[in-house]
């Protein structure tokens, strides 16, 4: 399996992945941190790197990328249960269910676990692909696959805006004003 992972001449540097010839990937080391504000929208952390998110006109959040790439767009419907993920390349559309949530992203299936433990588990069939942690305020995502690497932003603050809203149907008599 390693030499479908590195079928690739390395450089100097080391062994570099091809992504064509390989089925599984190996997760990457970078943490995705999600904090939302009670003011602002929040922010994203990628690897010691702050991105602001803001609210778009229409409702939703635009979530911006590394310098080279366009921001990304996420829309969650908290009474439908529906998120919408969005970047220039990439469109994926999640609907959560009490059983198994599932959503499809460049040909392959993903399970999304129970996010109402306070873990954060993406599989796709046996494999796992993302590996995180609900906090305070928001999400942290430790462990991510290469192939969810183009939405990862995207991913994890639409994760978040999930457990704020699972929050607020689990925990009704607590008042939450964006204001106070």
């Amino acid at each position: 399996m390693l030499a479908a992972i590195t079928s690739r001449k390395g450089n100097a540097s080391g062994p570099t992945r091809d992504k064509t010839f390989s089925r599984f990937c190996l997760p990457t080391n970078v943490a995705v941190i999600v904090k939302r504000g009670l003011v602002r929208p929040g922010r994203v952390l990628v690897d010691h790197t702050t991105y602001r998110v803001r609210r778009n006109r229409d409702g939703s959040f635009v979530v911006p990328e590394a310098a080279s790439q366009s921001p990304g767009r996420v829309n969650y419907l908290f009474l439908r249960d529906q998120l919408f993920l969005e970047n220039p390349l990439y469109k994926v559309a999640v609907l959560f269910h009490t059983g198994e949530t599932t959503f499809e992203f460049d040909r392959r299936t993903y399970s999304i676990g129970p996010l109402t433990d306070g873990r954060v588990l993406i599989r796709e069939q046996d494999r796992t692909v993302v590996e995180g942690r609900v906090t305070p305020t928001g999400v942290r995502l430790d462990t991510i696959a290469a192939e969810l690497e183009p939405i990862q932003n995207e991913l994890a603050f639409g994760l978040a805006l999930r457990t704020e809203d699972l929050d607020r149907q689990f925990n009704p008599h607590v008042r939450r004003t964006r204001w106070s």
